[in-house]
């Protein structure tokens, strides 16, 4: 009986809880360029965040199948490949910088984005900083904007050519 009405006490939370999926959502569309920049970025600024924080579900999402990258190292990365890459690196930091070299082309179904980052890494001599000049291309597939390709180049911190 003492069972019996255990159970009774948790009917009604068992009767509340939610199974709903997630449902991806449809790509936004974008009155102008400028809002498909901004948009852009912000997708940009959670890779930073996924690449510190070692989130494989959020690359997942965000990398197309197939998805290649060229890596700094010269090496070609599929999907699986570049998500190990990014989850197992030593990165403390990710952070855009020197916006005036940035580059972003944008049509409703392609959009191609070249940015400068400043990588912070741990290394057994202690921390120390890479700069990659980033090309990612964008491609909206089934109604959702994923990375279909890229590529990181290491660069040097002085600028050229101003």
């Amino acid at each position: 009986m003492k069972k019996l009405l255990y159970l009774l006490c948790f009917l009604p939370l068992a009767a509340c809880q939610k199974n709903d999926t997630v449902a991806p959502q449809a790509a936004p569309e974008f009155a102008t360029a400028d809002e498909a920049k901004a948009y852009f970025y912000r997708l940009d600024d959670d890779h930073n965040r996924a690449m510190v924080a070692k989130d494989s579900a959020y690359f997942a999402r965000y990398y197309s199948e197939p998805y290649y990258n060229c890596t700094p190292n010269n090496e070609l990365n599929n999907k699986a490949a570049e998500i190990q890459t990014l989850i197992h690196g030593p990165w403390q930091t990710v952070e855009r910088m020197a916006p005036q070299f940035d580059i972003f082309a944008y049509t409703p179904d392609l959009t191609t984005m070249v940015v400068t980052k400043r990588i912070k890494i741990r290394t057994p001599a202690g921390e120390s900083f890479l700069y990659v000049r980033r090309s990612i291309v964008f491609q909206k597939i089934s109604g959702q904007w994923q990375a279909i390709s890229g590529q990181g180049t290491y660069v040097a911190t002085r600028f050229v050519g101003q």
